[in-house]
């Protein structure tokens, strides 16, 4: 019964719908504190550049505060990795078609939508889509950038699940706005997958 049941289970293509929302809703919690984080560390890492400017008649502060600096530069360049800006967005689409290539999957379409900028303020959230603005008080010298990429592709339910694993454990910031899985065209063995995601950067409006 229990053998008929996880049958069952991993027959069902809603299964596949319970199982990534779970999981992929876990990775999007943990998006606000790394955006809070890198906002954090690109201010302090300004508050020490001008530390350095302070101290120009200090000459033995110079030093440790430019180690200082150095440190959330590393720290700031690891987060930047995880960025989806104007400057990344043929990489990822790029990484996208390879992936699902690699995991047996057939790419039957990938569109990539135009970037769009809001003012970031503290205690923000990346999911925010509120039309008021901020009070001014809370504003950053950073815009949010959003760009949202669909991507569907058909393939083995084993393929499709492991691609589906790949851009999960994908540690760029990103979204899921749509995941949709039906049976392929071709046979009840195929499934289609439909996938919009929103991936996010940090960027300074230009002056």
């Amino acid at each position: 019964m229990i053998r008929m049941l996880a049958e069952q289970f991993c027959t069902n293509r809603h299964r596949w719908l319970i199982v990534t929302a779970v999981t992929l809703g876990i990775a999007l919690a943990t998006i606000l504190p790394q955006v809070d984080e890198y906002i954090a560390i690109r201010s302090e890492r300004t508050s020490l550049e001008q530390h350095v400017l302070d101290a120009s008649e200090a000459p033995r502060l110079v030093p440790d505060y430019e180690s200082k600096a150095a440190e959330k530069e590393a720290q700031l360049t690891a987060l930047r990795d995880r960025e989806i800006d104007e400057s990344q967005v043929a990489e990822l689409r790029t990484w996208l078609v390879n992936v699902s290539r690699e995991a047996g999957c057939t790419v039957r379409r990938i569109d990539l939508g135009s970037a769009s900028n809001r003012p970031w303020s503290t205690d923000d959230s990346p999911l925010n889509e509120a039309a008021t603005a901020p009070p001014k008080e809370k504003l950053t010298p950073f815009n949010l950038q959003t760009r949202s990429i669909t991507l569907s592709v058909t393939g083995a339910p084993e393929e499709v699940r492991t691609l589906l694993k790949t851009i999960d454990t994908d540690s760029r910031l990103k979204q899921v706005q749509l995941l949709d899985l039906r049976p392929g065209s071709r046979s009840n063995a195929e499934l289609q997958l439909d996938l919009s995601l929103r991936y996010f950067a940090l960027v300074k409006p230009a002056v």
